[in-house]
């Protein structure tokens, strides 16, 4: 546990270096961005590209979704993935979803979004960026990882089962499936899956909801439809340090053993729809709106150890 505690440390360390260091040079962290455009579907699709300077040839590939109303740009802001794109030398990718809605499957809810009175294909949008990436030798094929919060964690869901072709693990974030994906998910190989959800998501309800047009799965269910998939046999589960006795929110981990494929639940305790964040600085209004936000572990760390954990 002190040497797990040692090594936040040093890396919100490196990161305040990292940030002093741009500014002595007058850099900052958009000289390595890069706005792509993709035509499909007959219109202009969008993302937001943060390649490190360092980097030469194709590199890890990390692609971050949004969640519902939001952008690839705010979802960078908030994640905190560039920095560990910084250290860890991977390249992030922030797409845009059209109308702020990733078109993740049959909806339980409204209709997904449309194109000319044709459903959005964000599962063929997504495989499109890929190759792209990958054609230019920006990204290495074997290692394209996706992770995604709230709606944007069902369409990470989503490409877990469409795009095991093209993906070596996923990370959803802040949310289970929905029944509809459940049905429909038929992976061509297992997938490596990080999940990470609060039990007071008031949100992206951690028991699950019941919609007009389906059903949100609970996390638990979400976790027994994988485990089932997967064959596992078992599971570790261990309570993470608290560090910060004012955080009304803990963090227990999972770790299912025997299984085709990794297979890991942050259970977050008392936390909300946020995702946590160790340096994150307080928002009393997120807060009231979305509930609390952990502090024991920050989340774009996880999800980079989890996806750099699984074999080429």
């Amino acid at each position: 546990m002190p040497q797990r505690a040692a090594t936040m440390s040093n890396r919100r360390r490196y990161r305040a270096l990292l940030a002093t260091a741009l500014l002595a040079l007058g850099m900052s962290a958009a000289h390595a961005e890069d706005a792509l455009k993709l035509s499909h579907q007959g219109v202009e699709r969008t993302a937001v590209l943060y390649r490190p300077a360092a980097i030469a040839g194709p590199a890890p590939l990390v692609i971050a979704l949004h969640g519902l109303g939001g952008n690839g740009q705010n979802f960078r802001n908030y994640a905190g993935i560039d920095a560990d794109a910084d250290r860890e030398g991977f390249i992030a990718v922030y797409p845009d979803a059209i109308e702020g809605a990733w078109s993740y499957g049959r909806p339980i809810v409204r209709p997904m979004p449309a194109i000319n009175g044709e459903t959005v294909d964000d599962v063929g949008f997504i495989r499109a960026l890929i190759d792209d990436l990958v054609n230019r030798k920006l990204a290495d094929p074997a290692r394209v990882y996706v992770t995604g919060i709230s709606r944007g964690g069902l369409m990470a869901f989503t490409l877990a089962c469409a795009l095991a072709d093209k993906i070596a693990a996923a990370a959803p974030l802040i949310t289970g499936m929905t029944d509809h994906q459940r049905e429909d998910c038929r992976p061509a190989r297992p997938v490596p899956l990080m999940v990470l959800a609060g039990t007071a998501d008031s949100t992206q309800s951690f028991a699950g909801a019941q919609a007009d047009h389906g059903r949100l799965l609970s996390v638990p269910e979400t976790m027994d439809f994988w485990r089932t998939r997967y064959g596992c046999a078992g599971r570790d589960v261990r309570r993470l340090p608290h560090r910060d006795p004012a955080d009304r929110s803990q963090v227990t981990l999972l770790d299912w053993k025997g299984c085709a494929a990794r297979l890991r639940l942050y259970r977050i305790e008392g936390g909300g729809h946020q995702i946590p964040s160790i340096g994150g600085a307080d928002n009393p209004m997120l807060e009231q709106k979305f509930g609390p936000r952990n502090r024991d572990i920050d989340t774009a760390d996880e999800v980079w150890a989890f996806f750099n954990s699984i074999p080429r």
